[in-house]
């Protein structure tokens, strides 16, 4: 029975949210959590989007946000659908809303390079001051974005968690705060170019959508290409 359910923090996935709640839940097992969550307690928690929920966990998720509003905030949404026209951006958004599953079909997700697997990742700095501030740590969607390997607040080295991302992964919910060590070592960035990056894509990406604009993210980028130096 779904009694209590945890504010999101900024920035936070779903999935952390949920692997939270079953921690201070104490479950006895995972199964008995699942069974409280989802609509099929044999499905894989989705680390980067959104599951079928129980009625009574959509109630709780949307209590204080409507459920666009953790889509577009609270997932990797904004990653995948600015690259896309909005006929497909808008189907995939209501599917993510409606919590159908058919989503991946719409996206361009992209593959994971050379077979390597793709892992939750976390600032150190980040970690710490989560800490200090909220008494835990939590799963940021900032640290999840590919091509970013550096945090764009604290210009330092992005770490890998022993947390896959996969869809084939055993099912289960990991709280960052399990996960990440009290002390990480950091790795200060000092490659301008790439911090220069990070902050763009940090800025793209928690930018608001505009859900009706046929100029995608890609097609901008190539607008701009012949006047600069790149």
């Amino acid at each position: 029975m779904i009694v209590q359910f945890p504010l999101f923090y900024p920035d936070e996935l779903v999935y952390s949210l949920l692997a939270r709640y079953y921690v201070k839940s104490c479950y006895m097992r995972y199964t008995f959590a699942a069974q409280d969550l989802f609509s099929s307690k044999t499905v894989t928690p989705d680390i980067e989007f959104v599951n079928q929920y129980t009625p009574a966990v959509y109630g709780m998720l949307t209590k204080n946000l409507p459920i666009e509003c953790i889509v577009e905030k609270h997932t990797m949404f904004p990653c995948y659908g600015r690259f896309i026209k909005p006929d497909r951006k808008q189907e995939a958004f209501d599917s993510l809303c409606g919590m159908k599953g058919n989503y991946y079909n719409l996206l361009p997700m992209q593959k994971s390079k050379d077979g390597k697997e793709r892992r939750l990742r976390y600032c150190p700095i980040c970690a710490s001051e989560d800490r200090e501030r909220f008494g835990e740590n939590y799963w940021h969607r900032l640290h999840q974005l590919q091509g970013m390997n550096c945090c764009s607040i604290h210009k330092c080295r992005l770490l890998d968690s022993s947390i896959v991302i996969s869809g084939k992964s055993s099912p289960k919910l990991v709280t960052a705060e399990e996960m990440i060590p009290s002390e990480s070592k950091v790795n200060v960035v000092d490659n301008v170019m790439e911090i220069k990056l990070a902050d763009y894509m940090a800025r793209i990406f928690q930018a608001d959508m505009d859900m009706k604009s046929e100029v995608t993210i890609g097609a901008y980028l190539h607008s701009k290409m012949p006047v600069n130096k790149y």
